[in-house]
């Protein structure tokens, strides 16, 4: 590497002080040629003024030897002895810089090409993207964290029943029409955290039944950033889903026979109507009778959940602590958990959780969730039950480390007869349903937040209820009665 020494900075600074005077050295150190102002013009681009001030210093110090007069001077390279010795260094000097600012350029040009390649790539990705959000028929609609829409397919603006153009860059509170209204307050739930994934049903005057599913978006630093709305017109599938509803009346109607005869035949060994009978023919007779009956409820369950038109039969309401039967029925779990070497944590608030609401629906929903949890949980993996209190909210938390839900089924695992396709196994598709169903009736809410291979996190909202009130005069005289029980 050339060391730029006091000399060679010196020569520099008085002698070769412009770009001009640096390329004539080197074009006439690199050519070995003889050539006049008007030649190296051309050569290198320059305007005879600016060559002529150069070439002089060049020719005074030395470096350069003129041969004729006037503008028919003929210039060639003869430095002195002297000053060789800087002329060759600041050569090899300035060859290095080049060298290296050439590289330095060919690599930009070749980022460049490559950003640019990039760029026609995602332009070609963005633009195969735009034409399949462009030919789906339902509305896709891209909110910013604020509300604005950042983009809209046709379909989404023929329902908004607006142009793209119209709509585009404003905000949804900002919409006077009437499914923008609906859209906004869905909206604001999965905006406020944790953000969860919901699903809505809207009936519009038209009589036509619209499905909104929200999905949040996050940033590689899971910071949220905006909602993916999905609309679907489900008007045609709502029509077979009664359809559908009307079979299965009819099939339910068909099963509750036989299981009606079978609990009858059960209870007339019971009853002593086959005369005496063995104890363990007793005990059989028993567990049939038994089984008849719990097979004869969930046909009733499944008539009301699928097939009635509200879904659920009539509630009955009481006053209850929420930790109470949370707790037993985790603890009915623990057993099978230490099978299948799950370990369940169950933390439960210090204070009474009050509610009211229908006690043996809400267990049957709390059953079912943590019935989920263990099922589709991994080998060794951890459940946790919590219950608290949150403002004037009652809350049941139950989070597993199972094999989780992809982001984009969260908002339809609510829907009858519907699986995730991380689910093994067995079942139905009406837990989830039967749960939403159940904490609705009751003016709550359910949110879910999963990842595949990590868990889910089930979170039951209801409304909390005041402590239960004592009737001290009712009080006064139970404590009469029991001190003159005591004093007799």
């Amino acid at each position: 590497m050339t060391t730029i020494t006091d000399a060679l900075r010196n020569f520099i600074y008085e002698v070769l002080d412009t770009s001009v005077k640096q390329e004539v050295l080197v074009f006439f150190a690199s050519n070995k040629a003889m050539d006049t102002i008007q030649g190296l013009s051309v050569w290198l681009g320059r305007t005879k003024e600016e060559l002529k001030e150069a070439i002089e210093t060049l020719e005074r110090v030395g470096i350069l030897k003129r041969k004729g007069e006037g503008e028919s001077a003929v210039y060639s390279y003869q430095p002195k002895d002297e000053i060789a010795d800087l002329v060759d260094t600041f050569l090899r000097l300035y060859q290095t810089a080049r060298s290296q600012l050439q590289n330095e350029i060919l690599q930009a040009r070749q980022q460049a090409e490559q950003a640019q390649e990039q760029l026609r790539a995602l332009q070609w990705e963005q633009s195969r993207f735009r034409l399949v959000l462009s030919s789906m028929s339902d509305g896709v609609i891209v909110l910013l964290s604020d509300g604005t829409i950042s983009y809209l397919n046709e379909s989404a603006a023929k329902i908004l029943n607006a142009s793209t153009k119209d709509l585009t860059g404003k905000k949804v509170s900002e919409l006077s029409l009437p499914l923008a209204q609906l859209l906004d307050h869905a909206s604001k739930e999965v905006t406020m955290s944790p953000h969860p994934a919901i699903s809505r049903e809207w009936n519009m005057p038209n009589e036509i039944t619209l499905r909104a599913n929200l999905l949040p978006v996050f940033d590689q630093r899971k910071h949220f950033i905006g909602i993916v709305c999905v609309l679907s017109d489900v008007t045609k599938a709502k029509r077979r889903e009664k359809e559908q509803r009307e079979m299965l009346s009819v099939l339910a109607h068909d099963i509750k026979s036989p299981i009606t005869a079978i609990r009858g035949f059960a209870l007339s060994g019971l009853k002593g109507y086959l005369g005496e009978l063995p104890t363990h023919v007793n005990r059989a007779f028993q567990v049939i009778a038994e089984q008849s009956d719990r097979i004869y409820e969930m046909v009733q369950q499944i008539v009301h959940l699928v097939i009635g038109g509200e879904g659920l039969p009539p509630l009955h309401p009481i006053h209850f602590d929420l930790r109470d039967c949370t707790k037993e029925i985790a603890q009915s779990y623990e057993g099978q958990c230490a099978e299948q070497g799950l370990y369940i944590s169950i933390n439960l608030s210090d204070q009474p959780v009050w509610v009211q609401a229908d006690k043996e629906m809400i267990e049957r929903a709390i059953d079912n969730l943590l019935s989920n949890a263990v099922k589709y949980n991994r080998e060794g993996g951890k459940i946790w039950v919590r219950v608290y209190k949150r403002n004037d909210e009652a809350i049941v938390e139950i989070e597993d480390t199972g094999v989780g839900i992809p982001p984009s089924e969260l908002p339809f695992i609510f829907h009858r007869f519907y699986r995730a396709s991380t689910a093994k196994g067995e079942g139905s598709g009406l837990g989830l349903s039967f749960v939403q169903q159940v904490v609705e009736a009751h003016g709550g809410r359910i949110e879910v937040n999963s990842s595949v291979g990590e868990g889910s996190l089930f979170r039951v909202i209801l409304p909390s209820a005041s402590e239960p009130s004592i009737d001290h005069k009712s009080l006064k005289l139970y404590s009469q009665s029991e001190s003159e029980d005591k004093q007799g």
